[in-house]
């Protein structure tokens, strides 16, 4: 395995959904926030006002981590403006980079502010890599599917910084090229407004109307997991870990969170990374990602080998896997109410209380679970009452895995627990001149480095009385920094007088100290210079006789103008923009999958499949249905809207 040279910056990027979420993701170790604005984030629901995006900037900046603005839904004709006045709104709040999709913002008048290229722009080639870096982007989140193989290709290519996500849901088709939520009821991903039609229950058929698979999971994947990939990735040439999960409350951001800083700290003390913020995390806390929302974890397609990344029988959270099912102690059937299973752990360590939810996979293969109403420790297990459905088929089979999907404790815990960051500074008192001095203690920002010297008033200066205990003294009020964004790192005093300082006069040297650390913070932190944003002309990837399908996401004059300059001379409107007769015609294409539905069945075409398998196949839910098409020559599934 090649190793890296010298340490290289590494940034890790927390989601917010809002405020509270921003200061706790900085709280836990954020090198940056991403969050939406009053409009036209992928997350519709996470939207902020502009006063509460400028308090998280403010407090990142003050810890030298960055906000980023999520701008990054398609732009109809009539939003631009809005959405141009949005921008300079979040320039003139300080944030460091707008996270956009559609090109026509690149037309329409932007502040000279930093662009991200979200990964709804689908950036899964070299080739797509270099057009979006000439057109401006100075970083490029690049498709969940890539490989470590192809993320290496794709960041050799460019001298634009390389963002991957690491954690949190996976969305089953390439980003930005799913229209399925929309065909089916108007709601698309790109406006986002997904209603995540493929976490829904499908059935499959073949041509002859045979059912395969009856209300499966067909198209819900795993959750991502690369906790143990990062060196992997940094070797790649990626220089941000992105955390997905901007509707996730703050006690999963600060639980995730902390636990990829602990990764990437380890990784700074083996000299791979250095840092892209400020100041240390202290916490009684220990983070653990099996105990918070997620479903069954997968590193994805890192390796390029195909593996079971789906799960059929459920698209909901199953948790951390806590013992197998030992005995079920009574059932009442017919209703739900009075079921007592026997539980024997995995860790002798693990606990249950009342709000816990348990989880596991039926006799038919689909999760079922209830919340714990009173657990009972016994010698070597637990007698757990839950809320147990109601059909016998429904019951935990004997010796069937448990999961536990909601931890009360762990949960309730890290809502109240104490996590803080603080910058690290050294206190000196030089007890003959009668100064207290402040310094950085540690300090990625050469500009901050320096010394902050604040005169003791002779005449509150006594000689001490308890020469052997006068420094402690002294250094014990001045180490007083709760409440503030600083912890003494080192504290000491210099000179041969043993003096006495009046607490109030030392509270107030320290408080003016801390204004001028708090000032020369600020001051510090400067964005990234960016040149304002030129039309470019270079040819787009991939043009066919100057034909540009709706898969590019042209929404709006500005994005037409923006392609046709880059070679395109025939262009088709977004899926969006069409009308809901067009979005409902057969044969389109709806979604480009990596996961293939037929492998994870043990049905892939190379392995010869049973007969019922062997043909076409259709996806059923309710009235619509969706023709599924085999690229085995890139090994990827798409599906297309009706009988094709």
């Amino acid at each position: 395995m090649m190793r890296v040279s010298r340490p290289r910056p590494v940034e890790l990027l927390a989601p917010a959904a809002g405020l509270n979420e921003a200061c706790a993701a900085v709280d836990a170790g954020a090198d940056a926030v991403y969050m939406g604005g009053p409009a036209f984030g992928a997350r519709s629901r996470a939207g902020n006002s502009m006063a509460d995006v400028e308090k998280a900037v403010k407090y990142a900046h003050l810890y030298h981590a960055k906000c980023y603005l999520t701008l990054n839904t398609l732009i109809y004709e009539n939003e631009m403006e809005q959405a141009v006045r949005i921008a300079r709104q979040a320039y003139d709040a300080g944030v460091d980079a707008l996270i956009v999709q559609d090109m026509g913002l690149l037309e329409a008048g932007l502040p000279p502010i930093e662009l991200h290229a979200s990964t709804q722009c689908h950036i899964v080639t070299p080739e797509k890599a270099l057009f979006l870096e000439k057109a401006g982007f100075r970083r490029l989140v690049l498709g969940r599917e890539l490989s470590l193989r192809e993320i290496k290709e794709i960041a050799s290519c460019v001298r634009a910084e390389i963002e991957t996500f690491v954690h949190g849901a996976l969305c089953v088709s390439y980003s930005g090229r799913c229209y399925m939520s929309c065909h089916m009821n108007g709601r698309s991903g790109n406006r986002g407004e997904c209603a995540q039609s493929c976490r829904l229950p499908y059935r499959l058929e073949n041509a002859a109307g045979k059912v395969l698979q009856q209300d499966r999971y067909l198209l819900s994947m795993k959750d991502f997991h690369a906790y143990a990939r990062l060196e992997e990735l940094i070797e790649a040439g990626v220089c941000s870990f992105k955390i997905e999960g901007r509707l996730k409350d703050a006690v999963y951001v600060k639980n995730i969170t902390a636990y990829y800083r602990k990764k990437i700290d380890a990784l700074q003390k083996k000299g791979l990374v250095c840092p892209t913020s400020k100041g240390r995390i202290y916490t009684d806390m220990r983070p653990d990602a099996e105990k918070t929302y997620h479903r069954e974890y997968t590193d994805f397609n890192l390796d390029g080998k195909r593996a079971d990344w789906a799960v059929f029988g459920t698209p909901k959270a199953t948790g951390e896997r806590i013992g197998r099912l030992e005995a079920v102690k009574e059932y009442t059937p017919g209703r739900y109410s009075g079921l007592c299973i026997e539980v024997k752990t995995d860790q002798a360590t693990t606990v249950f209380e009342s709000g816990d939810g348990l989880c596991y996979y039926d006799t038919e293969g689909i999760l079922q679970g209830g919340n714990i109403e009173k657990a009972l420790r016994q010698a070597s297990s637990w007698l757990l009452y839950l809320q147990g459905p109601g059909r016998a088929s429904m019951l935990p089979p004997l010796g069937c895995l448990l999961y536990r999907n909601r931890n009360a404790a762990f949960e309730k815990a890290w809502g109240t627990a104490s996590v803080v960051r603080k910058i690290p500074v050294r206190i000196v008192v030089d007890t003959d001149r009668l100064k207290v001095c402040v310094s950085w203690d540690e300090c990625p920002s050469e500009t901050v480095r320096g010394t902050l010297e604040c005169a003791i008033d002779p005449t509150r200066v006594q000689e001490a009385r308890d020469a052997g205990n006068a420094d402690a003294m002294l250094l014990r009020q001045l180490e007083k920094l709760g409440g503030t964004a600083y912890v003494a790192g080192e504290l000491r005093c210099e000179g041969k007088r043993k003096i006495f300082v009046p607490a109030s006069v030392l509270n107030e040297c320290r408080r003016r100290l801390v204004e001028g650390l708090d000032e020369i913070g600020e001051k510090s932190y400067t964005r990234r210079p960016v040149e304002p944003i030129r039309p470019t002309a270079h040819p787009y990837p991939g043009l066919q006789h100057g034909f540009l399908d709706y898969t590019a996401n042209v929404a709006n004059h500005w994005a037409a103008n923006f392609y046709k300059r880059h070679g395109a001379t025939q262009i088709q409107p977004a899926f969006e923009v069409r009308t809901v007769q067009e979005r409902r015609e057969k044969g389109q294409l709806l979604m480009v999958c990596k996961h293939c539905i037929r492998y994870q069945l043990g049905q892939c075409l190379r392995q010869k499949p049973t007969p019922d398998y062997a043909g076409d196949l259709y996806l059923c839910y309710g009235e619509n249905k969706f023709a599924l098409h085999f690229d085995c020559a890139n090994c990827r599934m798409e599906v297309r809207s009706g009988e094709v």
